[in-house]
C-alpha cells in the first residue's frame, strides 16, 4: 500500500515526491549505508579516480564534519511504500555562470533495475532545471557500465563524446563517455 502524506509530515518539498520515491537531503547517519552501496558496486568502477576506500563508519564521520558547500547536493532516494532509502544522487560542480551542474548516483544493489532511480533523477531533474534554472547537466560514465549508460540514455541523455582510455580498470584502460541533457530536452517535467 502507498503512503499517502499528511502536509505536516511531508519529509521533502512537495516537489520531490513521485509516484514511487522521493527525494530528501542527504542526512549525516545516511552516509554509512549510501558508502557500503558503493563499497559493493565495485568503488573503482564506479570512478575514473582512485577510489580511496575506508569503513563505512570513518566515511559517515568524515561526512558528518564537512562542510556543507553551496555547489553541491546530497539526496537520498527513499520508496515511499516503506521509506526504505533505495539510492543516492547527488549534484557537484554548481556553475550558476554557466546554468550547468554534474550528477552522480548510486543505488543499493539490492534495489537496481527497479526503476528507483530513473524516477529519482527525474524529480532530481525537474528541481535542478525549474527550481535552480540550470541549463545543462551532465554526467561522466566508463564505457563498460551499461546500466548507467542505459539510464542516461532513457532520461534522454545525448553523447556529448568520449574520454579516450580515461578509466583504469581490472588491468584495462576503458573510455569515458560525456553525457548532458539541456533544458529544452528534458521531459523531467
Amino acid at each position: 500500500m502507498k503512503r499517502k502524506f499528511n502536509p505536516g509530515e511531508l519529509p521533502t518539498t512537495p516537489s520531490l515526491i513521485g509516484k514511487n520515491v522521493y527525494l530528501r537531503p542527504a542526512e549525516p547517519a545516511d552516509y554509512e549505508y549510501t558508502y557500503r552501496w558503493f563499497l559493493a558496486t565495485d568503488p573503482q568502477s564506479q570512478t575514473c579516480h582512485r577510489a580511496k576506500l575506508t569503513t563505512p563508519a570513518h566515511y559517515a564521520a568524515r561526512m558528518a564534519q564537512k562542510e556543507t558547500k553551496m555547489d553541491e547536493g546530497d539526496f537520498i532516494i527513499v520508496r515511499i511504500e516503506d521509506d526504505r532509502p533505495v539510492g543516492k544522487l547527488r549534484y557537484l560542480h554548481l556553475n550558476m555562470l554557466n546554468r550547468s551542474a554534474e550528477l552522480g548516483y548510486v543505488v543499493d544493489p539490492e534495489e537496481q533495475d527497479k526503476g528507483y532511480a530513473k524516477e529519482g533523477m527525474r524529480l532530481l531533474l525537474r528541481h535542478l532545471f525549474d527550481e535552480l534554472n540550470l541549463n545543462k547537466v551532465y554526467a561522466q560514465t566508463a564505457s563498460f557500465n551499461k546500466a548507467s549508460i542505459k539510464l542516461l540514455e532513457s532520461l534522454d541523455f545525448k553523447l556529448d563524446g568520449t574520454l579516450r582510455q580515461h578509466h583504469f580498470y581490472k588491468g584495462d584502460l576503458y573510455d569515458d563517455l560525456v553525457y548532458s541533457l539541456l533544458k529544452f530536452e528534458s521531459s523531467a517535467g
